[in-house]
């Protein structure tokens, strides 16, 4: 770590009863969350194991990378200088405890055609792990990274997209039934640079998300797309985060989530801070929820924060519904079943999401572990 890295800043100084929001790398800087906290009141922190408290980890996350010989990839070691900051006592636990991490780079003006693949195995266990990923100058790659295993597991990651850098990075929650994963996300844009971020979260017992976006020049442009599905008892929490701390920059956010079954619960928070000096900023969030019965419950919570009137849009939007008896009858009426009718409407809401991007065996590897959650949910309900 560099000498000079600040450990600890205020990202937002409240002027009111609420303490300030805090960045930082040192875990002593939050306290143990009781639930009675605004960004902990929707979790079930028992779920979470030992990932809030003081517990030691022991157990170790495997990272395997596979991809073309022009990307460097090796183990991370404490000795690679990182930024990374977190805002809340997981992340920062996470950075304080890593024992294994993996380090991504795209060198300067290079074009990726194939995909570059991360599996982050977990095990029984608590465990914290570190990526970082480093997008040189002008170079443009996908970035795939699978979540599996079982486990209480942390992950953080940092990405580093220097300038006119192009990366879509894409998410694939996909651990065990009886796992809780928590990942936080730092994207880091130079100017003129694009990062396309999905997140895609499907298994495991517990997952709880933050990325959060910060522009490091003018001029960067951002995506953050979720696609989440919580079944039977699961619950799937987002948190983004982006900061408009520079001028000239856009933004957009998308999350779509579904909920199935007794007891699933899935949480989105969509927090933008356009501060004063951020000029010329454009930006919209938006979260859809599909409730595909009586047992699923969805809250959402968009926020602007606008520090100046000299902006090009900012906007954010929540819907929360229930599928449409008029549109399954009308399948139906076509000679389909009651459950692949189901299924279709499903597909539907979330397909144009994965179709943002572009390599079709990102996207087919996308739609098919889609498919079988939803073929899994119905046939349970059924």
């Amino acid at each position: 770590m560099s000498a000079g890295l600040v450990e600890r800043e205020i990202l937002v100084k409240n002027l009111d009863a609420r303490p300030d929001r805090i960045l930082s790398r040192k875990a002593s800087d939050f306290p143990i969350p009781t639930g009675r906290e605004e960004e902990w009141r929707y979790a079930p922190l028992a779920r979470f194991g030992g990932l809030t408290t003081d517990a030691a980890p022991d157990v170790t996350i495997q990272f395997l990378a596979r991809h073309e010989s022009a990307v460097i990839s090796r183990e991370l070691t404490r000795e690679d200088e990182t930024t990374f900051k977190s805002l809340d006592r997981i992340g920062a636990r996470a950075i304080e405890n890593w024992k294994t991490g993996i380090l991504i780079e795209i060198p300067a003006n290079a074009e990726i055609a194939s995909p570059i693949y991360v599996d982050v195995n977990t095990e029984k266990g608590l465990a914290f792990g570190h990526i970082v990923v480093r997008a040189r100058e002008n170079s443009k790659a996908t970035l795939v990274i699978q979540y599996k295993g079982t486990g209480h597991a942390a992950v953080t990651l940092e990405t580093q997209a220097a300038s006119g850098a192009q990366l879509d990075l894409i998410s694939l929650f996909d651990s065990a039934r009886d796992a809780a994963l928590v990942s936080e996300h730092e994207l880091n844009i130079g100017k003129d640079a694009l990062v396309r971020s999905l997140a895609v979260q499907l298994g495991g017992d517990v997952i709880r998300y933050t990325p959060r976006a910060n522009f490091t020049q003018d001029h960067g442009q951002v995506e953050i797309y979720g696609g989440f599905l919580a079944t039977n008892g699961q619950y799937i929490e987002n948190r983004v985060l982006v900061d408009h701390n520079q001028s000239d920059c856009v933004s957009n956010v998308l999350f779509r989530g579904g909920g199935h079954g007794d007891k699933s619960h899935t949480v989105w928070v969509g927090d933008v801070l356009i501060r004063e000096h951020a000029t010329g900023t454009d930006t919209y969030e938006m979260n859809r929820n599909l409730l595909l019965d009586d047992g699923a419950r969805a809250d959402s919570v968009p926020n602007l924060e606008i520090e100046t009137g000299d902006i090009l849009r900012a906007g954010h939007a929540s819907v929360t519904g229930r599928l449409d008896d008029d549109q399954l009858f009308y399948i139906q009426s076509r000679g389909i079943d009651a459950v692949t009718a189901r299924r279709l409407v499903i597909e539907g809401f979330f397909a144009d999401m994965f179709g943002e991007f572009k390599n079709p065996e990102v996207s087919a590897l996308l739609a098919e572990r889609l498919e079988e959650t939803i073929s899994m949910a119905l046939k349970e309900q059924a």
